[in-house]
């Protein structure tokens, strides 16, 4: 895999918008901390390491637990376990997916979004953070495979709108038969395919320039998360970023 440092927002945009980024074929995902791998959360705990086996069984049994104190809380009841896993991860469930957008700037959010201190300050980065860039030419039909958790291969699908979440940030995943290892050293014929993953590195002031960068452009919380704890965290977010960043403009 590739590390390109990003010196700035605008090295950041001109790689996105560079040949081998805008194909239509490359999706991003912001990690706060370089040294993040792509991992799934469910391949990442403790206590379920072991056998693959093992960490397999656990997750299909707090996935079956979700899905029993869920069903009542959503509008529409997903069709299948991808859709049902999909709304999981969403909403925080340890699983074998990784969170994916086909947008770089949301990606960029995600990478260096702010964060507030109990005392209400800004906390500024303390590590560098990447927005990992993956090109694929291939999805998974997901009506066409029974069970995600049979699914044997390594892929990208995008997940029906069954959730605003999904929608307001351009959101599809990525699947992994072995979620204990990276993504990309799981897919044995990725490169062979056209398949690459490069990770763009920001360090901590490229980070903070394109955390306030991104809010006068609008990519805020609202946005990414149209409910209310969305509306709420924005709220918050913009009484500090409006007095920390932004005193000499006028805030929407």
């Amino acid at each position: 895999m590739e590390n390109l440092k990003v010196t700035s927002f605008a090295e950041f945009v001109d790689i996105c918008i560079s040949d081998d980024f805008s194909c239509g074929h490359v999706v991003y995902r912001g990690v706060e901390d370089s040294n993040y791998k792509l991992i799934p959360t469910i391949g990442r705990i403790t206590q379920y390491q072991g056998t693959l086996e093992y960490m397999l069984y656990r997750e299909q049994d707090i996935f079956r637990q979700f899905k029993l104190r869920s069903i009542n809380l959503l509008r529409r009841e997903p069709r299948n376990d991808w859709e049902w896993l999909s709304v999981a991860q969403h909403h925080g469930l340890p699983t074998r997916l990784l969170d994916w957008t086909s947008s770089p700037l949301i990606a960029a959010y995600f990478a260096t979004k702010p964060f507030l201190k109990d005392d209400g300050e800004l906390c500024e980065p303390s590590c560098s953070a990447a927005v990992y860039a993956l090109h694929t030419c291939s999805t998974i039909d997901i009506d066409r495979e029974p069970s995600i958790f049979k699914y044997k291969k390594n892929g990208l699908f995008f997940p029906p709108h069954i959730t605003p979440r999904i929608v307001g940030q351009s959101g599809l995943f990525s699947v992994q038969s072995n979620p204990m290892i990276e993504y990309q050293e799981d897919f044995a014929d990725f490169e062979e395919s056209g398949g690459w993953v490069k990770k763009l590195v920001l360090d901590r002031d490229v980070a903070m320039e394109i955390q306030k960068t991104l809010y006068l452009l609008g990519i805020k919380q609202s946005l990414l998360f149209p409910d209310l704890d969305g509306f709420a965290n924005e709220i918050k977010i913009k009484e500090v970023l409006g007095g920390h960043f932004y005193s000499q403009h006028e805030l929407p």
